[in-house]
């Protein structure tokens, strides 16, 4: 129902996901899953890598290097010591990171790729690469989709007042709903929506689902100077990737964020099949490690031939405040978290379905009788906690 729309084979992963709400598995989904999540990730690096280094190598014409970074306490670390400036900010910031350290969320997890100019011993930090993680993808693909159940049930509530107002022989907007009556219609809504979800009949409109669509699982921030921004949008316009969306961001942080849609060689792409250390890889995560070459070569060949990827162009002192300062990432996502309106236990069903299916791509797990939960079921924590266990084989009570 979501299409992510930085991934391969997205109109199949969407296809799973809508019927996963519907309480359908079927039993080739077991390997579709693992083959796109899977895949993916190493596609995306490859991608994302070819792409930052034509678009660095176009504004600089000394060499770029690169390194990968696994922590939000290796990159703050890094873009701290190699700020090109000082000022009193600045040194009021790594003298607060350098005394109180854990303020800043340095264990969060973090999957990227720095470019740089210059000596090593001194670089030029030039922007970097990331992949958002399987748990900030299920966490966004599940809001999108609570958003839209939560409008489809606000749809089927004012249909019932309208129903109501009919009866009374009224318009409905003359007619007065006491908030009892209100709570009392959208319940009933959403007996009505899960029975649509349970006979498999409920499908947004394509205009939902391209409003619901999500660009920016892989992206790429890049610090330049205003004498740089030209050559960057020509390069965005001109070279591999169209502008599809622009956005300038004022206020604590500033930054103008493009989606780009990338073209893709996906010839090229088939001939970097993944090595024998990435199958071994994929073997620990249930694919079939002797068949992953033609399984690869299958998946890239009947894949779409261009990706959306987003593109944030910042500079130094914005990107100080985006990891330390007054627009810290880490709590920004914390906000997002807690601005979460419909909480019922079918939001809760909707997130844990769309993490299971990412966790489940990437455990030992090979197949799955049946999905831990259904939408129109009761549930709490620990239906699902057993669940998530039992993929790696963990007990949720100790055996003896």
């Amino acid at each position: 129902m979501i299409r992510l729309t930085s991934l391969l084979h997205r109109q199949e992963l969407q296809d799973i996901m809508f019927r996963w709400m519907c309480d359908d598995l079927r039993r080739e989904d077991c390997d579709a899953v693992k083959r796109i999540v899977n895949f993916n990730v190493y596609l995306v690096n490859l991608y994302l890598n070819d792409f930052c280094n034509a678009l660095f190598n176009h504004l600089y014409d000394d060499p770029v290097w690169t390194f990968m970074v696994n922590t939000k306490g290796e990159f703050k670390d890094f873009i701290l010591n190699a700020a090109p400036y000082h000022n009193e900010r600045l040194d009021y910031i790594r003298q607060r990171y350098r005394k109180y350290p854990e303020d800043f969320y340095r264990s969060t997890p973090f999957r990227g790729r720095v470019y740089c100019l210059g000596p090593r011993e001194k670089p030029v930090y030039l922007g970097h690469s990331r992949i958002k993680r399987f748990r900030r993808v299920a966490e966004k693909t599940s809001r999108r989709l609570i958003g839209v159940v939560f409008e489809e049930i606000k749809k089927g509530a004012d249909a019932l007042a309208g129903e109501r107002a009919a009866q009374l022989g009224i318009s409905k907007e003359r007619l007065i709903t006491l908030p009892e009556e209100q709570q009392e219609e959208f319940i009933h809504a959403e007996r009505r929506f899960l029975k649509k979800l349970r006979q498999g009949v409920f499908r947004p409109d394509e205009d939902t689902l391209t409003a619901s669509a999500i660009h920016d699982v892989a992206g790429v921030k890049v610090i330049v100077e205003e004498d740089k921004t030209g050559g960057l949008e020509a390069f965005l316009n001109d070279g591999p990737a169209t502008v599809l969306e622009k956005e300038r961001h004022r206020g604590n942080y500033e930054a103008t964020n493009y989606i780009v849609n990338l073209k893709l060689d996906l010839n090229d792409l088939a001939r970097r099949a993944p090595d024998e250390s990435v199958a071994e890889v994929l073997g620990t995560r249930g694919m079939d490690r002797d068949a992953v070459i033609s399984d690869f070569n299958n998946f890239v060949e009947s894949a779409e031939d261009s990706v959306n990827v987003e593109v944030i162009i910042s500079n130094y002192p914005n990107v100080i405040e985006s990891e330390f300062g007054r627009s810290m990432h880490e709590e920004m996502i914390l906000a997002q978290r807690n601005q979460d309106g419909y909480r019922s236990s079918v939001a809760r069903n909707v997130r844990y379905i769309v993490e299971y299916l990412f966790l489940f791509a990437i455990s030992g797990k090979k197949n799955i009788q049946r999905l831990p939960v259904r939408l129109w079921e009761k549930t709490i924590p620990d239906i699902y906690d057993h669940a998530i266990r039992s993929l790696w084989n963990i007990p949720t009570m100790p055996v003896l």
